[in-house]
C-alpha cells in the first residue's frame, strides 16, 4: 500500500476511493462505502474514473519505491 501523504493534491473523493479500495470489497460495496463517506452518491463511472486517476498518480511514484 502506498502512503497517501506522498501524493500531493488528492481530493477528498480520491482519498476515500483509495482507502476503500484497500479493503478489497466488491465494486458495488466499494461504491456504497465511498458514497457513505462522502455524503453523496458516487456513481460507478465516477468511482472508476477517480481510481484510474489515482493509479496514474501512483505510477508516477513507482520508480522510487
Amino acid at each position: 500500500m502506498h502512503s497517501l501523504d506522498a501524493v500531493p493534491g488528492l481530493t477528498p473523493l480520491q482519498r476515500a476511493v483509495y482507502e476503500t479500495d484497500q479493503l478489497n470489497l466488491s465494486l458495488r460495496d466499494s461504491i456504497k462505502l465511498a458514497s457513505a463517506r462522502m455524503g453523496f452518491f458516487v456513481g460507478q463511472y465516477k468511482y472508476l474514473q477517480e481510481r484510474a486517476k489515482i493509479e496514474r498518480m501512483l505510477a508516477g511514484d513507482a520508480p522510487d519505491s
